[in-house]
């Protein structure tokens, strides 16, 4: 009888250790993202920050999870994100797309840019015109015959894409993809092997900090028969695997917290600009 019950008094000490022990832990949230695409996610001092990042910490929060996160290829993070298995939720400047959205679900879209091209200062008459908007920017039939540069699985990849195959703008011009795993090592080959870059405008803009030999301008469609010009645009979400309902619904949910306004206020100190 003795033994009976020091064995039901063991037991019971187990779960009590373990009820507190869960009760003090926090479950793990596992976000693939891929830390070269300032300001939205980089790498400071040895650790990935951002603003994708930053909204994260705050979903984390809501659900009271541990946030970690994975620096991994973009061009796997939808993929990945799809098996559920590895991760539940990519965070990268995703855009959504119609065969993504077959794939994984994605949040509110919460920031559009432009999509850039960076090119060779000493090549500036080659590229850069006036637009309709009054601006300095790049229209895609002046990367004719160019060996154009993009990041794998970005958006500027599928859209350099459209334009290459037939019907496309600079379709049956000579003119190539070379594809990147890094943007960094797109940057350096400018000029070498490849002729530009395309990206979105933020990241394009941190890429040449500091680089006097590469300037960036706005990707524009010319306009037909007497229509405006038409800016490249790329806009982002958080891609999540189908069926993670809360999970979802808590990125939506800070989303709609921070607004515009508080996205904004993300980007600026990310871009280290004073309020």
């Amino acid at each position: 009888m003795k033994k009976v019950i020091s064995t039901l008094l063991l037991l019971a000490m187990l779960l009590t250790v373990a009820v507190l022990f869960s009760s003090c832990g926090k479950e793990t949230l596992v976000v693939y993202t891929e830390a070269g695409f300032a300001p939205f996610e980089y790498v400071s001092d040895g650790e990935i920050v951002g603003v994708d990042v930053d909204i994260m910490e705050l979903v984390g929060e809501k659900l009271n999870k541990k946030v970690v996160f994975e620096n991994v290829a973009f061009d796997t993070i939808v993929d990945t994100v799809a098996a559920g298995t590895l991760t539940n939720v990519g965070a990268a400047g995703i855009s959504v797309t119609p065969a993504r959205k077959e794939k994984v679900d994605f949040s509110k879209e919460y920031y559009t840019a432009e999509l850039y091209v960076i090119y060779k200062a000493s090549e500036v008459s080659s590229y850069e015109s006036t637009t309709t908007d009054n601006v300095t920017g790049i229209y895609w039939d002046s990367l004719a015959g160019k060996n154009i540069a993009v990041q794998d699985g970005t958006t500027a990849d599928l859209f350099l894409g459209d334009e290459l195959a037939e019907g496309g703008t600079i379709y049956n011009t000579d003119a190539k993809k070379t594809g990147f795993a890094s943007l960094a090592s797109a940057v350096a080959d400018i000029g070498l092997n490849v002729d530009v870059l395309i990206i979105d405008e933020l990241p394009a803009k941190k890429l040449i900090e500091g680089k006097s030999d590469l300037k960036c301008a706005p990707l524009y469609y010319k306009g037909a028969d007497g229509e405006d010009d038409e800016a490249a645009v790329d806009t982002y979400a958080i891609c999540v695997t189908k069926g993670q309902d809360e999970l979802l619904d808590a990125i939506n949910e800070v989303l709609d917290e921070l607004g515009k306004d508080g996205i904004q206020k993300l980007v600026n100190k990310h871009l280290g600009i004073e309020e």
